[in-house]
């Protein structure tokens, strides 16, 4: 039994060694051979012809945008705005990358992007790899580099990594490594708006709040009704030409 477990605990070890040599999270990388999400992107290159102004761009932590329970949320804030939610759930840096280069921001010309990526990338529960701060902050950039160089009058409001866990962890503190590289991202480019709204999710002991994020990750429809009132006086003001 014991071989067993350093067996695995190798394995993790020189893959994620590997991976990190390979710098995985900057590589293009689909999902089609998850139906779900094979139809999503298929979805998305057609109703991004509706021509939104405010695209949101991410993982779960968007994709659950689309409950029936959040309704809300896109009447209040999303809706006036033509939204297109380009969140899918389990994504990480090189699948957004391989997305946005694969069709679903073609016909597009938003006024403001709001981008939230990288959680997964810092999971070493569901996936082989993690990403180290300084990759996984390059793999961002790459992001924000395919959006400029298609929508150069674009605004990106990009957010911070949201906390994770119910108590210190080791991936939540790579999020706030990461997030200190992603705050510079404004001064590399005028059109990038960095903001960390991540300590609305906290209790007063800096706890995750069980009411806003039930599993220690997702937003809940309350947590995102908290998140866009939150967001909606900046991507109000991005909105203005």
């Amino acid at each position: 039994m014991n071989r067993f477990y350093l067996s695995i605990f190798l394995i993790f070890f020189i893959t994620n060694i590997f991976s990190q040599d390979q710098e995985l999270a900057l590589i293009p990388t689909d999902r089609l051979d998850i139906e779900w999400w094979k139809d999503r992107h298929e979805k998305k290159i057609i109703t991004s012809e509706t021509d939104p102004q405010l695209v949101l761009l991410g993982n779960s932590i968007l994709h659950t945008l689309d409950y029936a329970d959040r309704g809300e949320v896109w009447r209040k804030y999303l809706n006036n705005f033509n939204t297109l939610n380009l969140g899918f759930s389990g994504d990480r840096t090189e699948n957004v990358i391989w997305r946005l280069e694969n069709g679903e921001i073609d016909s597009l010309n938003p006024k403001v992007v709001l981008l939230l990526i990288g959680t997964n990338n810092t999971d070493g529960n569901h996936f082989l790899s993690i990403s180290q701060p300084d990759e996984l902050q390059k793999a961002i950039w790459k992001i924000t580099r395919i959006l400029r160089n298609k929508f150069p009058e674009t605004k990106i409001l990009l957010l911070g990594i949201f906390p994770y866990g119910y108590k210190a962890n080791y991936r939540d503190n790579l999020n706030k490594e990461t997030n200190k590289f992603l705050s510079e991202f404004p001064v590399k480019d005028k059109n990038i708006y960095y903001r960390n709204i991540g300590n609305i999710f906290l209790d007063d002991n800096g706890k995750i709040d069980k009411s806003l994020m039930p599993d220690y990750l997702h937003p809940s429809a309350k947590g995102h009704l908290l998140m866009f009132k939150t967001l909606d006086p900046v991507i109000e003001e991005l909105m203005i030409d």
